[in-house]
């Protein structure tokens, strides 16, 4: 199965961050193929260019994670930045590691397509608001301007023709710490609409903590009431043989001194303006649903023993909560950001997560998977499974603690090499460097006190 026509992709091709935590200068994820070139490809079959699965790898701390964190952060700006005008700041996570870039800017650029055409969206912003912001397609292949941004004011806009609508009267509603981007969609801005749409409904972050994985769990709570993603879920649990036959979400009473108990833990973490009585009747309405695992009995029979979430393995919680996420970006064609894949699954269960994406047959709007992870052995063989030679990226930081980004691509690379093997031997660097030496003297140190 082909993908759909280029009219009907959207496609994330590249991402540039500046200044952003580790990352200090100016770095790019790159999602199109080494062999393209140019601004668009023949016939604008955007499919055939751009890579559905890119895995990223390299030693703790060496900035994977914050490659993940600019991109989700970026989108979070543009969703909510319209309402940030009674905000005392803009968010900002400047490099910390020299005087210079903590007074700079950060900056963020997505190259994606919308309806088959090529767009660069990006914005520049300090903690004082935003500095620079700009929007640009290329219809036939030539840079055409929607509009530019050169401060943090309405003044400081300037609209092209190619851009219809009311741009002046929304740029009135605009702050310092708003973006144009999000107070136009705010203002229902016609053509902008999709743009908007794209950057902040088709790209979702799945990060590396109990909080975000409950967060999923919560989401998934809300899915399964759909009988087709319940269907789809009890397929994924079938599929990774976890021994469950089915799921089921049940509705259980709460009693009075639990809900009292909650309302009290709430109070803490609401804040100055919040609908406490909303929040509440929302929260105790997610709590009351909860969701039960049928598993087939000792003596093979059918799924006539049941367990809750909390009696579930890890890696059952893990799974359900990355896998029908991944088959709701691959239905609607987005984008899913995995950091540290290989937590918590099995290692054949994070490929069949990969090759999800690398179906077509399955992923046929050609959704895209981005993730971390240290097990090599998704790498695989070259010339067999795992991941091909432009899906490889590494990270690793500069001995003065700045991120450095690279794709495998930069290196010869023959197919019947083992790059599993070959990354492990150091040949592409982005392995940790470990003070043996040091260490054993210090351990003699302290025998000798």
């Amino acid at each position: 199965m082909k993908l759909h026509p280029a009219s009907e992709v959207a496609m994330l091709l590249r991402f540039r961050v500046t200044n952003h935590k580790s990352i200090r200068d100016t770095t790019e994820l790159v999602l199109t193929k080494s062999r393209f070139e140019g601004m668009r490809p023949k016939g604008g079959d955007w499919g055939s260019v751009t890579n559905r699965v890119i895995g990223l790898f390299g030693p703790n701390a060496s900035g994977k994670t914050t490659l993940l964190d600019a991109m989700d952060f970026a989108a979070k700006a543009i969703n909510r930045s319209a309402a940030w005008s009674d905000r005392d700041f803009f968010p900002h996570a400047p490099f910390l590691l020299d005087e210079d870039s903590k007074k700079e800017t950060s900056a963020y650029e997505f190259d994606f397509t919308v309806e088959g055409t090529r767009h660069a969206y990006g914005f520049e912003s300090s903690s004082k608001g935003i500095a620079s912001e700009w929007l640009y397609s290329f219809p036939e292949g030539r840079r055409r301007t929607l509009f530019e941004r050169s401060g943090p004011n309405p003044e400081d806009l300037t609209f092209s023709r190619n851009l219809k609508g009311e741009n002046v009267r929304i740029s009135r509603l605009m702050g310092a710490r708003n973006l144009y981007l999000s107070t136009a969609s705010m203002a229902n801005h016609v053509q902008l609409k999709g743009i908007y749409h794209y950057l902040t409904r088709h790209l979702h972050y799945a990060a590396f903590s109990e909080y975000y994985k409950q967060s999923r769990i919560r989401s998934v709570k809300k899915w399964i009431e759909e009988e087709e993603a319940l269907g789809q879920a009890q397929t994924l649990l079938r599929f990774a043989d976890l021994g469950i036959q089915r799921l089921s979400l049940e509705e259980i009473e709460i009693d009075e001194k639990t809900q009292s108990n909650m309302r009290r833990a709430m109070k803490v973490v609401l804040e100055d303006g919040d609908d406490e009585e909303k929040f509440f009747a929302d929260f105790l309405e997610e709590q009351r649903k909860v969701i039960s695992f049928w598993h087939r009995g000792s003596s093979g029979g059918d799924d006539s023993h049941n367990l809750d979430l909390s009696d579930e393995s890890s890696g059952t919680v893990a799974w359900l909560s990355l896998a029908l996420p991944a088959l709701r970006e691959i239905r609607y064609g987005g984008v899913l950001l995995v950091d540290e894949l290989d937590s918590s699954l099995h290692p054949r269960l994070a490929s069949a997560l990969i090759a999800m994406f690398k179906s077509p047959e399955i992923n046929p709007l050609g959704a895209q998977l981005v993730f971390t992870s240290h097990d090599t052995s998704l790498m695989g063989h070259l010339s067999g499974d795992g991941l091909d030679r432009e899906e490889m990226w590494f990270a690793e930081k500069s001995p003065a603690g700045v991120t450095e980004l690279y794709p495998l691509t930069d290196f010869p690379v023959k197919k019947d090499h083992n790059v599993e093997r070959r990354y492990l031997g150091g040949r592409y660097g982005a392995v940790p460097t470990l003070a043996w030496e040091e260490l054993l003297a210090s351990l003699q140190m302290e025998k000798q006190a």
